[in-house]
This record gives C-alpha cells, structure tokens and sequence, in this order.
C-alpha cells in the first residue's frame, strides 16, 4: 500500500520559532508536493489563519486547561486519523499514542528531547542535566511524567531521532535499539534580505526563554567584557520578565525582539558578529545550522547532539554549559582573531550544505513510512 494520506502532530507550529516547528512546517509542505493528503495538529497561543498553506492545520488554543485541553487534542488526532494511514507525532506524543491505539493506526514517534526532563527542569523539581535525569532518585512528579513519557515510547511502531546522541537517550528506557532511527534534519534556509545598521559588536541568541537555554548565564559572562557590545535576543517564553529585570540590573546593552519570522531571523544572523548558544541540552541544533548558513561565527555549549554538528575551532568554538569563564575567553577569541573568524563561517558555509537537501530527508522517512504501513 502506498501511502496516501498522514497526520502529522506538534506542540508548535510557526510563527511558533524552534526545531519542531520548523521540521514540520517543511515536512508537511514536501509530503503535500508528494501528493500525500496531509494533516497538521498543533497547539497554538493565538489563532491563524492557514488558508494559504497546501495542507489543513488544526490549532488547538495552547491556554486551554489540562485535561480538557488532553481530550479535545486526542479527539482531534482521531478525527483526522480515521483518514489517514498513518500518524506521525513531533511532540504531543502521549495524546498521540492514546489516538492511535484507538483509532487503531499506525504510530510513528520522533523524539527530539526528553519531555519529562524538560518539565522537570522547567518546574525546579530536577536541576541537573539529561545524563543525571535519566539515573537520579526522582520525585513521585517527575515518575508519574516518566510514565507519560514512556507510555508514548512504548506503544510506538518505530521511533526516529535527529541526532546519535538521543539515540542513545531512548537505549536508556527499554526501546528496542533496532526500532531507532536516525535521520539528521535537513533545513530550509533563509536568505538575509536586509541591513541592520549596528555601530557595535552584536552579540546573538535565539532561543525560547526557558531555563535550560541558559540565557541567564550569558547575560552574567558579558558584564565581563570589556569592549562596547550589545546583546539582543530573539524568542519569548515564561522567563521573559526575569531576564529583561537581570538585563537591567546587570546593566548588559540587550534588546528583546521576541519572536519574529524566520526570514528576520535570518536577516539578524546576517548582521551579527557573533552567535551563543548556552543550553544544557540540544537534540540536534537547527538554529546553529541556520547560523553558520547566514556566516555568523557560533558559539556554543558542548552538550547533546551540538557536536555532531558544530566541531570545535573547525566550524564553530564549544564550551562547557554555564561555564562563564571560558565563554568569555571564547568570546574574547571571535572579538580579536579576524583570521580564525573568517575560517569558522567559511566552513560553517561548507557545512550546511549537506543538512540543505529536503527532499533527500523526507525519502528517508518516506521508506520508513512506508515500510510500517505495509507490516
């Protein structure tokens, strides 16, 4: 049987800005050029309006209280599912599984994190890193969300994964290591289309403003520097109001974009001397990618699938998660070695080329759809 007809599922969707976001937005528009009947799920803070996308987008309003928010996203699953030959969750996982199980289709899962850690660390339950999560003595909170988590992974027909070091990850929770699969992601990049005067050194992060992103210890390293900078950060989240109130305390030169598309994030890239990203966790990093397209030199913490794509004074210069001291020296490093600058974007440039082949991606999951739906 040749497949014919998907559900895709996502906790967010543009202008929602993040890896998953971003992968199903140009999933779903290369299986809708396939002649696939596609279907996006997804939570949503606002309403949109999609008329204009080649594929029907179901948003479901993100504030709406837990479980009633559960059962109308599981009710929504199941509804598109009885036409669909297939379901594929990037997040809502667990009202995915629990849709598939009783719509009775076939249920393909890509994990990009550890959803329990992440809403341990978030909550203050859990201050440690993914490594530590998956071996500590946890709270009756964080197990009852490990159940949640594993509930998913369990009742998945295959699961795929976007870097080598989340591979590993799902060995660590009793998943069968032959039904993991990994497929980096590719990227749509987008091109600068502007010129953003700047009269200092610009410093850049994009990211969702959440604890594990780490925005607060970069805020702390630049207090310092000792040259003229200024620091602007693109993304909103619930740390929004603590970190504009550091800035200001701190007295850092940082502007607050929240989230814009990603054509201006882009056009930020272009113009900026430098980009930092501090998580403590990274599946595999669209935004370094995107970084390194638009030949701005990255910075980055040494953690999870980062790695696999950024190499230490080859395309980029890693460091140690929160260490202060040694991004200020790396810092410091991009600010006065002109020639090593120009050596990372000219391979960061060379790099991207092989995570910007789209249709390349999607054959890979094509042949892994295809092969669960025919048994």
């Amino acid at each position: 049987m040749k497949l014919r007809s998907i559900t895709l599922t996502t906790g967010i969707f543009p202008p929602d800005i993040g890896g998953p976001a971003s992968f199903i937005s140009i999933f779903a528009n290369e299986l809708s050029k396939r002649g696939i009947d596609v279907t996006v799920i997804t939570l949503s803070d606002d309403s949109h309006d999609d008329s204009h996308l080649p594929y029907k987008v179901i948003r479901i309003n993100r504030k709406t209280k837990k479980p009633f928010r559960d059962i109308i996203v599981i009710k929504e699953i199941i509804k598109a599912a009885t036409k669909s030959d297939l379901i594929f969750s990037n997040t809502l996982a667990f009202e995915s599984a629990i849709a598939a199980k009783l719509s009775k289709k076939p249920f393909i899962q890509k994990i990009v994190g550890d959803i329990a850690w992440e809403r341990a660390n978030t909550s203050g339950r859990f201050k440690g890193n993914l490594e530590e999560y998956q071996k500590a003595h946890l709270d009756i909170t964080s197990q009852l969300t490990n159940f949640y988590r594993n509930f998913a992974v369990k009742t998945s027909d295959l699961i795929i994964t976007p870097s080598y070091y989340l591979k590993n990850i799902i060995n660590m929770w009793d998943y069968p290591h032959e039904k993991v699969a990994v497929i980096y992601n590719a990227v749509e990049f987008e091109e600068a289309d502007a010129k953003i005067p700047k009269e200092k050194f610009r410093i850049l992060s994009v990211a969702r403003l959440i604890p594990h992103k780490g925005i607060e210890a970069i805020l702390r390293c630049l207090t310092k520097l000792d040259f003229e900078f200024e620091y602007v950060i693109i993304g909103d989240g619930p740390l929004k109001s603590e970190l504009e109130l550091l800035s200001h305390t701190l007295r850092v030169n940082t502007k607050f974009l929240g989230n814009i598309s990603k054509k201006d994030v882009a056009t930020w890239l272009a113009n900026s001397d430098l980009f930092i990203l501090n998580s403590s966790y990274e599946g595999l990093p669209h935004i370094v990618l995107e970084a390194m397209e638009n030949g701005c030199p990255v910075i980055a913490s040494n953690v999870g699938g980062t790695p696999e794509v950024l190499k230490d004074f080859v395309n980029g210069l890693l460091y140690e998660h929160n260490n202060i001291d040694e991004l200020f020296d790396k810092i410091n490093i991009i600010k006065n070695d002109e020639v090593l600058r120009e050596k990372l974007v000219l391979n960061g440039k060379k790099f991207t080329e092989q995570f910007a082949d789209v249709h390349e991606m999607v054959s890979a999951y094509m042949k892994i759809f295809q092969r669960i739906i025919n048994g």
